[in-house]
Protein backbone atom coordinates (compact mmCIF):
# COMPACT_ATOMS: atom_id res chain seq x y z
CA UNK A 1 0.00 0.00 0.00
CA UNK A 2 1.46 3.35 -0.95
CA UNK A 3 2.05 5.86 1.84
CA UNK A 4 0.53 8.76 -0.11
CA UNK A 5 -2.11 7.54 -2.59
CA UNK A 6 -3.88 9.88 -4.97
CA UNK A 7 -6.19 12.21 -3.07
CA UNK A 8 -9.64 13.45 -3.93
CA UNK A 9 -11.68 15.88 -1.81
CA UNK A 10 -15.33 16.52 -1.01
CA UNK A 11 -16.58 19.55 0.78
CA UNK A 12 -19.51 20.19 2.98
CA UNK A 13 -21.82 23.14 2.61
CA UNK A 14 -19.94 25.01 5.35
CA UNK A 15 -16.90 25.16 3.08
CA UNK A 16 -14.68 22.65 4.90
CA UNK A 17 -13.27 19.78 2.91
CA UNK A 18 -12.54 16.19 3.75
CA UNK A 19 -10.03 13.96 2.02
CA UNK A 20 -11.99 10.97 0.79
CA UNK A 21 -9.40 8.85 -0.99
CA UNK A 22 -10.50 5.94 1.19
CA UNK A 23 -14.24 6.54 1.05
CA UNK A 24 -14.90 3.70 -1.35
CA UNK A 25 -13.55 1.24 1.24
CA UNK A 26 -16.72 1.91 3.19
CA UNK A 27 -18.97 0.92 0.29
CA UNK A 28 -17.74 -2.54 -0.59
CA UNK A 29 -20.45 -4.29 1.42
CA UNK A 30 -23.26 -2.78 -0.64
CA UNK A 31 -23.63 -5.34 -3.43
CA UNK A 32 -26.61 -4.44 -5.57
CA UNK A 33 -26.73 -7.61 -7.62
CA UNK A 34 -24.60 -10.50 -8.79
CA UNK A 35 -23.16 -11.18 -12.22
CA UNK A 36 -23.27 -14.39 -14.22
CA UNK A 37 -20.11 -15.65 -15.88
CA UNK A 38 -18.12 -18.85 -16.22
CA UNK A 39 -17.07 -18.75 -12.57
CA UNK A 40 -20.38 -17.71 -11.07
CA UNK A 41 -23.96 -18.90 -10.97
CA UNK A 42 -26.80 -16.90 -12.46
CA UNK A 43 -27.56 -13.38 -11.25
CA UNK A 44 -28.59 -13.21 -7.58
CA UNK A 45 -29.70 -10.47 -5.18
CA UNK A 46 -27.41 -9.10 -2.46
CA UNK A 47 -25.99 -12.22 -0.79
CA UNK A 48 -24.44 -10.48 2.23
CA UNK A 49 -26.06 -11.56 5.47
CA UNK A 50 -28.39 -14.00 3.72
CA UNK A 51 -27.50 -17.63 4.66
CA UNK A 52 -29.67 -18.91 1.79
CA UNK A 53 -27.35 -17.36 -0.82
CA UNK A 54 -24.02 -18.97 0.04
CA UNK A 55 -23.76 -20.27 -3.52
CA UNK A 56 -23.40 -16.71 -4.80
CA UNK A 57 -19.80 -16.79 -3.58
CA UNK A 58 -19.15 -20.52 -3.03
CA UNK A 59 -19.33 -23.54 -5.26
CA UNK A 60 -20.96 -25.21 -2.27
CA UNK A 61 -24.57 -24.40 -1.46
CA UNK A 62 -23.71 -24.38 2.25
CA UNK A 63 -20.65 -22.16 1.99
CA UNK A 64 -18.09 -24.77 2.98
CA UNK A 65 -14.69 -23.21 3.74
CA UNK A 66 -12.29 -23.48 0.83
CA UNK A 67 -14.99 -23.43 -1.85
CA UNK A 68 -14.79 -19.79 -2.95
CA UNK A 69 -15.38 -19.17 -6.62
CA UNK A 70 -12.63 -17.67 -8.81
CA UNK A 71 -10.20 -20.35 -7.65
CA UNK A 72 -10.37 -19.05 -4.10
CA UNK A 73 -9.38 -15.47 -4.89
CA UNK A 74 -11.50 -13.29 -2.62
CA UNK A 75 -10.53 -10.08 -4.40
CA UNK A 76 -11.47 -11.40 -7.84
CA UNK A 77 -14.76 -12.61 -6.42
CA UNK A 78 -15.57 -9.26 -4.83
CA UNK A 79 -14.66 -7.31 -7.93
CA UNK A 80 -16.85 -9.52 -10.11
CA UNK A 81 -19.73 -7.49 -8.66
CA UNK A 82 -17.99 -4.41 -7.31
CA UNK A 83 -17.04 -3.02 -10.69
CA UNK A 84 -18.76 0.36 -10.39
CA UNK A 85 -21.73 -0.82 -12.47
CA UNK A 86 -23.33 -3.73 -10.68
CA UNK A 87 -22.17 -2.52 -7.27
CA UNK A 88 -19.97 0.20 -5.80
CA UNK A 89 -16.43 0.00 -7.11
CA UNK A 90 -13.54 -0.62 -4.73
CA UNK A 91 -10.76 1.86 -5.54
CA UNK A 92 -8.34 0.93 -2.77
CA UNK A 93 -5.55 -1.18 -4.29
CA UNK A 94 -5.54 -4.91 -3.60
CA UNK A 95 -3.16 -7.66 -4.56
CA UNK A 96 -0.06 -5.68 -3.54
CA UNK A 97 2.30 -6.14 -0.64
CA UNK A 98 2.43 -3.23 1.83
CA UNK A 99 5.75 -1.58 2.50
CA UNK A 100 7.66 -2.68 5.60
CA UNK A 101 6.70 0.55 7.34
CA UNK A 102 3.03 0.12 6.49
CA UNK A 103 3.04 -3.59 7.36
CA UNK A 104 4.31 -2.66 10.82
CA UNK A 105 1.27 -0.44 11.36
CA UNK A 106 -1.33 -2.91 10.05
CA UNK A 107 -2.84 -4.64 13.05
CA UNK A 108 -3.43 -8.38 13.28
CA UNK A 109 -7.16 -7.76 12.99
CA UNK A 110 -6.54 -6.88 9.31
CA UNK A 111 -5.32 -10.15 7.73
CA UNK A 112 -3.23 -10.23 4.56
CA UNK A 113 -3.63 -12.83 1.84
CA UNK A 114 -0.26 -14.43 1.10
CA UNK A 115 1.38 -11.21 2.26
CA UNK A 116 -0.74 -8.96 0.07
CA UNK A 117 -3.80 -6.79 0.58
CA UNK A 118 -7.15 -8.25 -0.36
CA UNK A 119 -10.74 -7.12 0.04
CA UNK A 120 -10.95 -9.29 3.15
CA UNK A 121 -8.12 -7.34 4.76
CA UNK A 122 -10.58 -4.57 5.65
CA UNK A 123 -13.96 -6.26 5.17
CA UNK A 124 -15.02 -9.19 7.36
CA UNK A 125 -17.61 -10.63 5.00
CA UNK A 126 -17.53 -14.08 6.58
CA UNK A 127 -18.62 -12.61 9.90
CA UNK A 128 -22.03 -12.00 8.34
CA UNK A 129 -22.52 -15.46 6.92
CA UNK A 130 -23.87 -17.05 10.09
CA UNK A 131 -27.24 -18.73 9.80
CA UNK A 132 -29.99 -16.60 11.25
CA UNK A 133 -28.18 -13.28 10.92
CA UNK A 134 -30.64 -10.64 9.62
CA UNK A 135 -30.11 -9.04 6.23
CA UNK A 136 -30.44 -5.49 7.61
CA UNK A 137 -26.99 -5.21 9.15
CA UNK A 138 -25.79 -2.25 11.22
CA UNK A 139 -22.26 -2.58 9.78
CA UNK A 140 -23.22 -2.51 6.11
CA UNK A 141 -19.61 -2.31 4.96
CA UNK A 142 -18.45 -5.24 7.12
CA UNK A 143 -15.45 -3.24 8.35
CA UNK A 144 -13.02 -4.94 10.68
CA UNK A 145 -11.69 -3.45 13.89
CA UNK A 146 -14.92 -2.49 15.60
CA UNK A 147 -16.93 0.75 15.47
CA UNK A 148 -15.21 4.07 14.78
CA UNK A 149 -16.25 7.63 15.61
CA UNK A 150 -16.19 8.72 11.96
CA UNK A 151 -15.92 6.75 8.69
CA UNK A 152 -12.60 8.40 7.81
CA UNK A 153 -11.20 7.35 11.21
CA UNK A 154 -11.27 3.75 9.99
CA UNK A 155 -8.57 4.55 7.42
CA UNK A 156 -6.24 5.93 10.09
CA UNK A 157 -5.93 2.53 11.67
CA UNK A 158 -3.26 1.92 9.03
CA UNK A 159 -2.59 5.27 7.35
CA UNK A 160 -0.96 8.16 9.18
CA UNK A 161 -3.44 10.91 9.91
CA UNK A 162 -0.91 13.72 9.44
CA UNK A 163 -0.31 12.64 5.82
CA UNK A 164 -3.97 13.02 4.92
CA UNK A 165 -5.19 16.05 6.80
CA UNK A 166 -8.26 17.82 5.38
CA UNK A 167 -7.64 20.80 3.11
CA UNK A 168 -9.95 23.78 3.45
CA UNK A 169 -9.64 26.32 0.65
CA UNK A 170 -11.50 28.81 2.86
CA UNK A 171 -8.74 28.69 5.50
CA UNK A 172 -6.98 31.83 4.27
CA UNK A 173 -5.55 33.55 7.36
CA UNK A 174 -2.94 32.51 9.89
CA UNK A 175 -2.31 34.85 12.83
CA UNK A 176 -3.77 37.69 10.79
CA UNK A 177 -1.52 37.05 7.79
CA UNK A 178 -2.72 35.90 4.38
CA UNK A 179 -1.87 32.30 3.50
CA UNK A 180 -0.88 32.95 -0.11
CA UNK A 181 -0.66 29.24 -0.91
CA UNK A 182 -4.42 29.04 -0.30
CA UNK A 183 -5.08 32.01 -2.62
CA UNK A 184 -3.37 30.05 -5.40
CA UNK A 185 -6.07 27.39 -5.17
CA UNK A 186 -8.53 29.74 -6.94
CA UNK A 187 -6.37 32.60 -8.31
CA UNK A 188 -3.41 32.57 -10.68
CA UNK A 189 -1.93 35.46 -8.71
CA UNK A 190 -2.38 37.04 -5.30
CA UNK A 191 -5.04 39.77 -5.55
CA UNK A 192 -4.60 42.96 -3.55
CA UNK A 193 -7.25 42.64 -0.85
CA UNK A 194 -7.19 46.40 -0.17
CA UNK A 195 -7.80 47.45 -3.76
CA UNK A 196 -11.08 49.10 -4.75
CA UNK A 197 -13.69 47.07 -6.57
CA UNK A 198 -13.42 47.07 -10.34
CA UNK A 199 -16.47 46.44 -12.51
CA UNK A 200 -16.23 43.19 -14.45
CA UNK A 201 -12.82 42.27 -13.01
CA UNK A 202 -12.00 38.56 -13.04
CA UNK A 203 -9.38 38.86 -10.26
CA UNK A 204 -7.23 36.28 -12.06
CA UNK A 205 -9.51 33.34 -11.30
CA UNK A 206 -8.18 30.02 -12.52
CA UNK A 207 -11.46 29.17 -14.21
CA UNK A 208 -14.47 31.01 -15.55
CA UNK A 209 -17.67 31.21 -13.51
CA UNK A 210 -18.13 28.32 -11.06
CA UNK A 211 -15.23 26.26 -12.39
CA UNK A 212 -13.01 26.98 -9.38
CA UNK A 213 -15.80 26.03 -6.97
CA UNK A 214 -16.55 22.83 -8.84
CA UNK A 215 -13.11 21.47 -7.97
CA UNK A 216 -14.48 20.65 -4.52
CA UNK A 217 -18.21 21.38 -4.49
CA UNK A 218 -20.32 19.21 -6.77
CA UNK A 219 -23.52 21.24 -7.13
CA UNK A 220 -26.53 19.90 -8.99
CA UNK A 221 -28.17 21.99 -11.71
CA UNK A 222 -31.27 22.65 -9.64
CA UNK A 223 -29.44 24.12 -6.66
CA UNK A 224 -30.76 25.63 -4.46
CA UNK A 225 -34.52 25.52 -5.07
CA UNK A 226 -34.94 23.25 -8.05
CA UNK A 227 -34.78 26.19 -10.46
CA UNK A 228 -31.55 26.68 -12.42
CA UNK A 229 -29.47 29.54 -10.99
CA UNK A 230 -26.06 28.73 -12.42
CA UNK A 231 -25.37 30.77 -15.56
CA UNK A 232 -28.76 32.52 -15.33
CA UNK A 233 -28.54 36.14 -16.44
CA UNK A 234 -30.56 38.44 -14.12
CA UNK A 235 -32.92 40.83 -15.92
CA UNK A 236 -32.34 44.59 -15.54
CA UNK A 237 -35.05 45.06 -12.90
CA UNK A 238 -33.47 42.37 -10.74
CA UNK A 239 -30.08 44.02 -11.12
CA UNK A 240 -31.52 47.31 -9.81
CA UNK A 241 -33.19 45.49 -6.92
CA UNK A 242 -29.92 43.74 -5.99
CA UNK A 243 -28.01 47.02 -6.04
CA UNK A 244 -30.64 48.87 -3.97
CA UNK A 245 -30.96 45.99 -1.49
CA UNK A 246 -27.25 45.95 -0.65
CA UNK A 247 -27.25 49.74 -0.10
CA UNK A 248 -30.28 49.90 2.17
CA UNK A 249 -28.58 49.01 5.51
CA UNK A 250 -26.24 52.01 5.14
CA UNK A 251 -28.59 54.50 3.44
CA UNK A 252 -31.76 54.02 5.53
CA UNK A 253 -33.86 55.04 2.54
CA UNK A 254 -36.97 53.17 1.33
CA UNK A 255 -36.07 50.41 -1.09
CA UNK A 256 -38.24 51.75 -3.91
CA UNK A 257 -36.51 55.12 -3.68
CA UNK A 258 -33.11 53.48 -3.81
CA UNK A 259 -34.15 51.49 -6.85
CA UNK A 260 -34.93 54.74 -8.67
CA UNK A 261 -31.47 56.01 -7.80
CA UNK A 262 -29.53 52.91 -8.92
CA UNK A 263 -31.61 52.66 -12.09
CA UNK A 264 -30.72 56.24 -13.05
CA UNK A 265 -27.06 55.74 -12.11
CA UNK A 266 -26.94 52.28 -13.70
CA UNK A 267 -25.21 51.09 -10.56
CA UNK A 268 -24.63 47.35 -10.55
CA UNK A 269 -24.50 45.28 -7.32
CA UNK A 270 -21.13 45.12 -5.57
CA UNK A 271 -21.65 42.65 -2.73
CA UNK A 272 -23.38 40.11 -5.00
CA UNK A 273 -20.88 39.68 -7.84
CA UNK A 274 -21.82 38.19 -11.18
CA UNK A 275 -19.35 36.30 -13.31
CA UNK A 276 -17.38 37.71 -16.24
CA UNK A 277 -20.43 37.46 -18.51
CA UNK A 278 -22.94 38.95 -16.07
CA UNK A 279 -24.35 35.57 -14.96
CA UNK A 280 -25.20 34.12 -11.57
CA UNK A 281 -22.53 31.79 -10.25
CA UNK A 282 -21.53 30.15 -6.95
CA UNK A 283 -19.75 33.19 -5.56
CA UNK A 284 -22.76 35.38 -6.33
CA UNK A 285 -24.53 33.90 -3.31
CA UNK A 286 -21.62 32.50 -1.27
CA UNK A 287 -18.58 34.44 -0.09
CA UNK A 288 -15.53 32.19 -0.48
CA UNK A 289 -13.25 34.42 1.62
CA UNK A 290 -12.47 33.99 5.30
CA UNK A 291 -13.77 36.70 7.61
CA UNK A 292 -11.10 39.37 8.06
CA UNK A 293 -9.38 38.77 4.72
CA UNK A 294 -11.20 41.63 2.98
CA UNK A 295 -11.56 44.93 4.90
CA UNK A 296 -15.04 45.75 6.19
CA UNK A 297 -15.39 48.73 3.84
CA UNK A 298 -15.15 46.37 0.89
CA UNK A 299 -18.69 45.30 -0.04
CA UNK A 300 -17.30 41.96 -1.18
CA UNK A 301 -16.65 41.18 2.49
CA UNK A 302 -20.39 40.79 3.17
CA UNK A 303 -21.20 37.22 4.17
CA UNK A 304 -17.62 36.20 4.96
CA UNK A 305 -17.32 33.74 7.83
CA UNK A 306 -14.52 32.01 9.79
CA UNK A 307 -12.75 28.91 8.51
CA UNK A 308 -15.78 26.80 9.46
CA UNK A 309 -18.96 28.52 8.34
CA UNK A 310 -22.30 28.50 10.16
CA UNK A 311 -24.49 30.26 7.56
CA UNK A 312 -23.16 28.73 4.33
CA UNK A 313 -21.16 31.95 3.69
CA UNK A 314 -24.27 33.60 2.26
CA UNK A 315 -23.79 37.12 0.88
CA UNK A 316 -26.90 38.67 2.40
CA UNK A 317 -27.59 40.91 5.37
CA UNK A 318 -30.11 39.47 7.76
CA UNK A 319 -29.17 35.92 6.65
CA UNK A 320 -31.99 35.91 4.08
CA UNK A 321 -30.26 35.25 0.78
CA UNK A 322 -33.27 35.03 -1.53
CA UNK A 323 -34.43 38.59 -0.80
CA UNK A 324 -31.13 39.93 -2.05
CA UNK A 325 -32.31 39.21 -5.59
CA UNK A 326 -36.02 38.41 -5.39
CA UNK A 327 -38.56 40.93 -4.15
CA UNK A 328 -40.98 38.23 -3.01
Amino acid sequence: MNERPTLTSHCRSDGSCEISVFASVLLAGLILTGRANANQIETVPNPHGDPTLCSACHTSATGVRGTLRFAGSASQLCRSCHDGKLAAAETHPVGIAPSAQMAHRIGSVFPLENGTLSCLTCHDVTGHCKVGRPTALPNRSFLRGGPVSHPIAFCFQCHQRQNHMPFNAHDQLEAGQIKTETCAWCHTGIPDVRSRLAEGASYALRSESFGVCNNCHLVNKGHPTGDPHMHARPPAEMIWHMSAYEMQPQMHVPLEQLKEYVRAAKRRPRSIPLDEKGRITCYSCHNPHEKGLLPNWNLRSVGSEPKLATNHRLRAHGHIACRACHEK
